[in-house]
């Protein structure tokens, strides 16, 4: 299993995007939702979470559908 896994720029905003919105969610989950400090530093940590924790299934769904139209192209 040395094949190397190609990471293209859609996988990037996929991240990004999922991560954010999951960010603010775990956020708005312990804190309630406000312009204040805490709350930004929340989203954040929270952001930093999912996309950490989230890269390998975001890679490994986008493997899954490249595999599934080659297999219905051939």
């Amino acid at each position: 299993m040395s094949q190397d896994v190609p990471v293209h720029a859609i996988d990037i905003v996929v991240l990004i995007v999922v991560s954010v919105l999951g960010g603010f969610l775990l956020a708005a989950w312990t804190l309630p939702p406000s312009l204040a400090f805490d709350f930004a530093v929340s989203v954040l940590a929270g952001t930093v979470f999912m996309a950490f924790f989230l890269f390998i299934p975001i890679m490994g769904v986008r493997l899954f559908i490249e595999d599934a139209r080659e297999e219905k192209a051939e």
